[in-house]
């Protein structure tokens, strides 16, 4: 499954572009995956243009560094494979195959993180409603023996997000999806943000939903009006513009 990402072309450069708790993805330019977006200030779900002079950096990565997080600023650098417990999605709708990883030395239970993550891709609020698919995983197993999933999540350290968002600086805090890695920073998954008031369980799974919805095909959303819910593809973590926060892509009219 082709990564999707989101681009700006800038003459015959692409620069990256942070995508909301999230840097936009980089990938080899295809004329079907390409997107025009722009980073908004933390805070902001406004658009701004991107100079091709400098690499694109959220306001609150520049005031808000590592070092003022209790968050360790890496792991080992190791992506170990997780099981997601429970069983696959059946019945009708396009199978997407997707695995599960966690860089070690993060001191995390990654059984509760593979419980996460199997809840937030079944739940019928999620994406498989919403695009008619079916979240197909992709076990340890199958991937140790040649196996390649179409999305790969990987929770990782502040360190191992930005090697693997490169070449996009993501300011040791957002996360972002890039070469079919729905890739989640640590930091955010502890420590949620802002937009979120702390609560860590509703926005991991606003976190899950947004990066696997950039690799699924999804843009970016705005906010469509004061105190109206927020498009799970709302850049949620730079700010809600005035809406209500949501993890899902389905939302209830009742």
């Amino acid at each position: 499954m082709a990564a999707v990402a989101v681009l700006l072309a800038v003459g015959s450069s692409v620069l990256g572009l942070l995508h909301d708790d999230s840097a936009a993805a980089i990938t080899p330019p295809k004329a079907s995956l390409t997107r025009t977006s722009a980073t908004p200030p933390a805070g902001s779900t406004s658009a701004s243009s991107t100079s091709p002079s400098a690499r694109p950096t959220s306001a609150s990565s520049a005031s808000a560094g590592a070092s003022t997080s209790s968050v360790p600023d890496r792991g080992d650098g190791t992506l170990k494979p997780v099981l997601v417990p429970g069983a696959d999605s059946t019945g009708a709708g396009r199978q997407v195959t997707y695995a599960l990883e966690v860089e070690g030395g993060l001191s995390i239970d990654t059984g509760e993180v593979g419980a996460t993550v199997g809840r937030v891709l079944r739940d019928p609020r999620g994406w498989q409603r919403q695009d008619k698919i079916r979240f197909v995983q992709v076990t340890p197993q199958q991937r140790a023996s040649g196996v390649r999933p179409d999305v790969v999540i990987s929770l990782v350290s502040p360190d191992k997000v930005d090697q693997m968002c490169a070449p996009l600086d993501t300011g040791g805090l957002w996360s972002c999806a890039n070469k079919d890695h729905a890739v989640l920073s640590y930091r955010r998954w502890v420590e949620a943000t802002p937009s979120y008031q702390g609560r860590v369980e509703p926005y991991r799974t606003y976190q899950i939903n947004h990066e696997v919805g950039h690799e699924l095909g999804h843009p970016h959303a705005q906010c469509p009006g004061a105190g109206q819910v927020a498009p799970v593809m709302l850049q949620q973590s730079m700010g809600l513009g005035g809406c209500k926060a949501n993890a899902f892509p389905t939302v209830s009219k009742g």
